[in-house]
């Protein structure tokens, strides 16, 4: 079935089966979808805002132009979306534990979130955006981070013999975290 330019919100007939249902300039407010199956489902020109979406499975789910805004999203798979049109963006989301894995991230744009123990490998992170992000404990791993901002987030740790780094923008207080693996102790 599909859906067009439609609102999915607490008073909407909601969509018993997510699976394989394709959703184009949708948005979908104040909605619980913890532990959702949307797995092959398509997602084109949507947006959610307000909705928990923890531990949802995406097993081979297509986000094309999908903006995330003010959504719990702990616990995610990114990596086993559909890499086909991957295009995603996070404002105001909570991204804790959240997976990402062989990646196109081009110019993602992640604002204000939480990443806690969120782990990035081998994805193409350039042209990103982490803009006063909570990075603690965050994995960054065999990826390509050039002209990655990172300058306004904290907490970031990361090995720079192990993520292609090039234009990569930081501060002085992110220093500390790209010596981390050298058991040096900064004053």
């Amino acid at each position: 079935m599909d859906f067009h330019q439609q609102l999915f919100d607490q008073n909407s007939e909601i969509v018993d089966q997510w699976s394989r249902h394709e959703f184009e300039q949708c948005t979908f407010k104040n909605l619980d979808l913890s532990k959702a199956v949307l797995a092959n489902a398509s997602f084109t020109n949507c947006r959610f805002e307000t909705c928990n979406l923890g531990m949802a499975v995406l097993e081979g789910t297509k986000l094309d132009d999908v903006v995330f805004s003010n959504c719990i999203l702990s616990s995610l798979n990114f990596g086993h979306c559909s890499s086909f049109g991957f295009h995603v963006d996070f404002q105001e989301c909570q991204l804790d534990y959240a997976s990402f894995l062989s990646r196109n991230l081009k110019k993602t744009r992640f604002v204000d979130c939480s990443l806690k123990e969120a782990r990035f490998m081998h994805c193409d992170l350039s042209g990103a955006l982490f803009k006063n992000c909570n990075l603690e404990l965050a994995l960054f791993a065999g990826n390509t981070l050039t002209q990655v901002d990172f300058a306004t987030s904290y907490n970031l740790t990361l090995d720079p013999d192990g993520n292609k780094l090039k234009k990569t923008r930081l501060s002085l207080h992110n220093l500390p975290g790209l010596l981390t693996k050298y058991d040096i102790v900064i004053s």
